[in-house]
Formats: C-alpha cells, sequence, structure tokens
C-alpha cells in the first residue's frame, strides 16, 4: 500500500506520462487514417487494393491501442517504482522527526548521494544536533539555576526560622547575613535576565567609534576604589591613538566584568595589568593578573555558564558563573574571540581579539 506522499508522485508521474503517449497515439491513428484514406481515393478503381488498405489501416490501429496499453501499463509500473524512490528519503525524515519529537535526539536520517535531497537530509541532522545540545544546555541550565538557588534560599530559612523559635536574637550580624544572601539571589537573577536579553533574537548594538584609552578608564571608575581598598595596582598600557567601533556600553560591560573578576581572585597588593596592541587587521586587549589562576583543564570551561572551579570559593566571593559567560557572548557580538591563559598559583590573563574595522561607522 502507497503512503500519500509516495502516491502523489506516482500519479503525477503517470499522469504525465499517460497524458503524452495518449496524445502521440491519437496523433499517429489521426495521421495513419488521413494517410491511407488519401491512398484509398487514389485507388479507388482497384478493389483489391482498397481492401488491404482498411486491412492494414485496422491493423496499424490496432497496434497502435495494443502498444497503448501496454505502455500505460509500463509506465504506471515504472512510475510506482520511481516514486517510492523518490519518496522513500523524504519518508525516513518524516518518521525521524517524529522520533525528535518524543525526544530521541540520536536518531539521524541516512541518505547517500550529492543531490538536495541529501542536504536536506544533512541539514535536518545538523538541526538535530544543535537542538540536541540546546536541550542539554536548557536541562544543564536549569539544574545550575536550581543549585544555585537552593543554598541561599536555605540559608535564609534555616536563620528565619532559628529566629520565630527564640534560638536566635535577630542581631544585626545575623540579619546582615540574610541581607547578603538576598543580595546574592537579586545578582543572580539580575545575571540570569541579563544572559538571557544578549541571547535574544532582537538583541541589538549601537555601534561606535570609541577610543579605546578612554573606554579602559571608564570601565575602572565604578571598581576604582575598591582596587585602592585592596591595594592592589592598576597598570594600563593602553596606545591612547587605538580606536575600534564597538557598543560602548556593552564593551564597558566585558571590562567591568572581567576586572571584577581580577579584583576577586587577585590577592591584596596584587597587580592588574591592561594592555592592547594593533595590526591592519585586529586589535589585541588582554586583562592579566597576578592572583590564584585556574587549571589547565578547566580553562576550555571558564566562560560555560555557572561553571565556577571552586564552588566554595566563588560563593565566598559572590560569584555566580555567568559573569565570563556574558563577555564571551558580548565579544562573539562584536564578531571577536576571547580565551584565558593561567598557570595555577600564578596569575590569570584574559585576552580578547576584535577586528580592526577602520571605515566602520555608527550604526
Amino acid at each position: 500500500m502507497m503512503k500519500g506522499l509516495q502516491k502523489r508522485i506516482a500519479l503525477n508521474f503517470f499522469g504525465i506520462a499517460a497524458t503524452v503517449l495518449i496524445t502521440a497515439v491519437v496523433v499517429i491513428a489521426f495521421e495513419i487514417h488521413y494517410h491511407l484514406d488519401m491512398f484509398k481515393q487514389e485507388t479507388l478503381h482497384n478493389n483489391e487494393i482498397a481492401s488491404l488498405g482498411s486491412h492494414l489501416e485496422r491493423a496499424l490501429q490496432e497496434s497502435v491501442f495494443y502498444t497503448l496499453i501496454g505502455a500505460v501499463i509500463l509506465v504506471f509500473i515504472l512510475s510506482h517504482f520511481a516514486a517510492k524512490r523518490m519518496a522513500s528519503p523524504l519518508i525516513q525524515m518524516q518518521n525521524i522527526a517524529r522520533k525528535w519529537i518524543k525526544g530521541d535526539w540520536h536518531s539521524r536520517v541516512i541518505i547517500s548521494g550529492k543531490d538536495e535531497i541529501t542536504e536536506l537530509g544533512s541539514s535536518l541532522n545538523e538541526l538535530a544536533s544543535q537542538l540536541s545540545k540546546q536541550d542539554r544546555i536548557r536541562k544543564d541550565m536549569t539544574a545550575d539555576i536550581a543549585h544555585e538557588l537552593r543554598t541561599p534560599l536555605a540559608t535564609l530559612k534555616s536563620h528565619i526560622e532559628a529566629f520565630e523559635d527564640g534560638i536566635w536574637e535577630p542581631t544585626p550580624e545575623r540579619l546582615r547575613s540574610c541581607t547578603e544572601e538576598i543580595n546574592r539571589l537579586i545578582f543572580l537573577v539580575n545575571d540570569i535576565e541579563q544572559l538571557h536579553t544578549f541571547d535574544a533574537p532582537d538583541f541589538q548594538m549601537n555601534i561606535s567609534r570609541v577610543n579605546l584609552y578612554e573606554l579602559v578608564n571608564l570601565s575602572l571608575n565604578p571598581i576604582r576604589a575598591a582596587y585602592s581598598q585592596k591595594g592592589i595596582t592598576i597598570k594600563v598600557q593602553v596606545p591612547e591613538y587605538i580606536t575600534l567601533p564597538v557598543d560602548l556600553d556593552r564593551m564597558r560591560q566585558v571590562f567591568l566584568n572581567l576586572l571584577t573578576n581580577s579584583y576577586k581572585y587577585s590577592p591584596s597588593g596584587g597587580s592588574v595589568t591592561i594592555s592592547a596592541r594593533e595590526n591592519r587587521e585586529y586589535i589585541l586587549l588582554s586583562i592579566k593578573d597576578n592572583g590564584i589562576g585556574i587549571k589547565q583543564e578547566s580553562l576550555n570551561r571558564v566562560f560555560h555558564r555557572f561553571f565556577r572551579e571552586d564552588n566554595s570559593r566563588s560563593r565566598e566571593t559572590g560569584g555566580s558563573g555567568i559573569g565570563l559567560a556574558v563577555v564571551k557572548r558580548l565579544v562573539n557580538a562584536h564578531q571577536g574571540e576571547v580565551w584565558a591563559e593561567s598557570t595555577e598559583g600564578e596569575g590569570t590573563a584574559i585576552f580578547i581579539k576584535l577586528p580592526n574595522k577602520r571605515n566602520q561607522t555608527s550604526s
């Protein structure tokens, strides 16, 4: 039993071929009758030849008719197999798509060849891979958010229950502890909302040409006092002539996130160096600290959402594991690259490579 698509393809093939055959037969039959009729008119006085012409016409017409029937049957059979061959990969894609709907992302379309159907199958397989990846990210992100919310909420619950039961007095220190946990929740929600904004399809940037030296100093202003209080020296080694097309607010956020990380993980009396150099193709920026560093096996994951090399240490400093994910998203939006290099115990360097588009203007 043929399925819908296969049946439609077969009927289309059959209809086209049958129409061509019938038209050809009608034309041939008309031509045979016309020419034999002329022959009869010319041999009107010769009965034997006229009778032979009539038999010849009937023989030709019957031959054409039976040939037509045979050709139609052959066309039907060939149309069936051709339609089955053409519809088979499409039906396979439909069956695989139904498995994807049920969450079976491991199923793949298997098609050989170099035609458009094969390209469609390859595109669907790539789509499945991306959807599988996004589904895994969604599940991991949900689990990570639940994990991040659980600790401060459990702490708040235990504090409030202790106050209610009279075990603890609501002293300023204990109330401050509750406030810190609430602030952690607020920061986490803001970070998640921010990351969601950057991932939205309608996310846009306002590009303008910005002086890099001024951008760095502008980014340092909100955190300069904290650096000074901790005794961390800031070294800015950025040429004053470098300009680049960026979204000023977004790039300030990139620098602020990176500088905040350097502040958290640098020791008192440490140093942070911000440097830049340019050539015709790109501008390379770096922020280096002499802090605790990152393990080599963690370098490829530091820009993942909610990744924290040391959960206990990150909780003490208030990090959510989203800051570097935001940095990566914004740098990529500027068509740039970002990566980390680190030696454990000696410090970390974050590099940002942006295209040097000298003629780009505001958009």
